[in-house]
């Protein structure tokens, strides 16, 4: 394999989607292509951009301000040449990490040797299920019900035995750990400011400089989660609620990904290296436990184990998958296990979110001085990626 490297990477903060997302009056489009134009501003990329090969972007549920080749149009708008071509890719909650890994592949190839690779996901103008029209013929081949995540990690925490109070205990280590990391300041390099025009309790708006993530509630604690209903289901078995599950976001995020070639030619200073890359396919009802299968997976793959790894980014979709994952991979009370918090706390935005770990990445493991990260993540419909990372900066 080449050497390739990603170089650099930014996202925006990530809005809780809803009427009062801080991003509600920001289209999707316009957050890619301003991260974009701020990933060629950080790289020292201005004037050099029709060296760009392509611009791939992960999303999912591809319409309205995220349809039209969502790819193309942001790299369009975000002034690159005509020349620089893009496109947009849907492997759902893994599309962001899945566009850097086909960026690295299609250098590996030859193909070219530099490419801007993201994500991008707005909750807000495209609700889950949106425009979803599942084929009736599905029930004869899994479970109906699994388009439901939250159905599905209903059935992770039944049928696995995962309790409400590990659930929620979960909950309100992310938002203590996100908050910390906010309040020091750990996320302000990674994050774009942008002023939008945010919603205010009366009706009216207000301009707003929107460089925080905006769903972290310090206040969680296991009292307050208790009180929370379930959602999904209601019987006496129910155990997840909105407390310990993640958000639904709007957000934006980008890396330059750069052959060694590329980065002695344009003088750019990589930091990570991609050192494995997997996908599984598992039962969709327990969607949620793709990262115990593709983690093994990958450590495998790359003739590497457990112990080298000295952090771990491992998405909370729901508490009770990521519950289940990290006590079988026997890393629930790691030190560095989202030491700044995951999905719960800084929010889920579908195609976004495996960047926006990347991207996070980057600055976790210079300040915790780790060589080796792995970034997993469950995928609905029954699928989880899995990514090993080291440190070369």
């Amino acid at each position: 394999m080449k050497e390739i490297y990603l170089v650099d990477g930014v996202r925006t903060a990530v809005a809780r989607a809803g009427k009062r997302s801080w991003f509600t009056n920001v289209r999707a489009d316009d957050l890619a292509a301003k991260v974009i134009t701020e990933l060629i501003r950080r790289t020292g990329l201005e004037g050099k951009e029709d060296q760009i090969g392509d611009v791939i972007l992960g999303g999912t549920a591809l319409m309205n301000d995220m349809g039209s080749n969502i790819g193309r149009l942001s790299a369009i708008m975000a002034g690159l040449p005509y020349s620089v071509p893009g496109c947009t890719i849907d492997r759902f909650c893994a599309s962001g990490l899945q566009s850097i890994a086909n960026a690295f592949a299609a250098i590996n190839m030859g193909w070219m040797d530099l490419i801007v690779a993201g994500g991008v996901q707005h909750m807000t103008h495209v609700p889950m299920g949106t425009g979803s029209s599942p084929n009736p013929r599905l029930e004869e081949f899994c479970d109906p019900r699994m388009g439901s995540m939250g159905y599905t990690a209903e059935m992770v925490a039944r049928d696995f035995n995962i309790s409400k109070e590990k659930q929620d205990q979960m909950a309100v280590e992310s938002h203590a750990k996100a908050h910390k990391a906010t309040i020091e300041g750990l996320f302000k390099a990674e994050i774009l400011p942008i002023e939008a025009d945010v919603p205010t309790k009366d009706g009216g708006t207000e301009r707003m400089v929107v460089d925080r993530d905006q769903g972290i509630r310090p206040e969680t604690t296991m009292e307050t989660l208790a009180s929370l209903p379930t959602v999904f289901m209601d019987d006496e078995k129910a155990t997840v609620t909105a407390g310990n599950s993640s958000q639904v976001n709007d957000a934006a995020a980008c890396v330059l990904v750069a052959s060694k070639e590329k980065c002695d030619e344009l003088g750019l200073n990589p930091k990570l290296r991609l050192v494995d890359f997997a996908v599984v396919g598992v039962d969709p009802k327990y969607m949620g436990i793709g990262p115990s299968v593709a983690i093994p997976k990958v450590l495998k793959h790359a003739g590497m184990t457990m112990d080298q790894i000295g952090l771990w980014e491992i998405n909370e979709a729901f508490a009770s998958q990521a519950v289940y994952c990290t006590e079988k991979l026997g890393i629930r009370d790691h030190e560095l296990l989202n030491p700044r918090g995951s999905g719960i706390s800084l929010g889920h935005p579908l195609g976004c979110t495996g960047t926006r770990i990347a991207v996070t990445l980057m600055h976790e493991m210079s300040s915790y001085g780790v060589q080796y990260a792995v970034e997993s993540m469950c995928i609905g419909h029954g699928q989880g990626a899995a990514a090993i990372w080291e440190w070369v900066g």
